[in-house]
């Protein structure tokens, strides 16, 4: 959830990647969720529609939240670009942002009732 809008990402938290061009209009390899930038948090909360406010039967769900972080920080993630590029506003995208507004009904099947237990390896490039 970010700027109080839930989203749903084409792809696992940890490897949403920037959007942001880089020389020789190659996309930038950097990944979103980065260690030198404020984590969100993973919480459970009401699975409910955005129109109706139905409840679903699961009652909870997982997301990841990002509303306790400044605006400024919400808005990098919302245009999915690296701490890096984000202090650069002049450079283009090369890609579109992959977030889609999250609808419980449309987008069950990614409805997780329980927080992530595990934390993914990742393989660690060499500068």
């Amino acid at each position: 959830m970010l700027l109080h809008t839930r989203y749903l990402a084409g792809r696992p938290v940890d490897t949403i990647q920037c959007v942001a061009q880089i020389r020789r209009r190659h996309r930038c390899t950097r990944p979103v969720l980065s260690p030198s930038a404020p984590p969100g948090t993973w919480t459970l909360v009401p699975a409910t529609t955005g129109r109706r406010q139905l409840t679903l039967p699961e009652g909870l769900m997982a997301v990841y939240g990002l509303t306790h972080l400044t605006y400024a920080e919400q808005l990098r993630w919302r245009h999915q670009r690296c701490p890096h590029h984000a202090a650069a506003p002049g450079a283009a995208d090369l890609a579109l942002a992959e977030w889609e507004p999250f609808d419980p009904l449309l987008h069950h099947q990614h409805v997780h009732t329980r927080l992530p237990t595990t934390i993914r390896n990742h393989r660690r490039r060499r500068v």
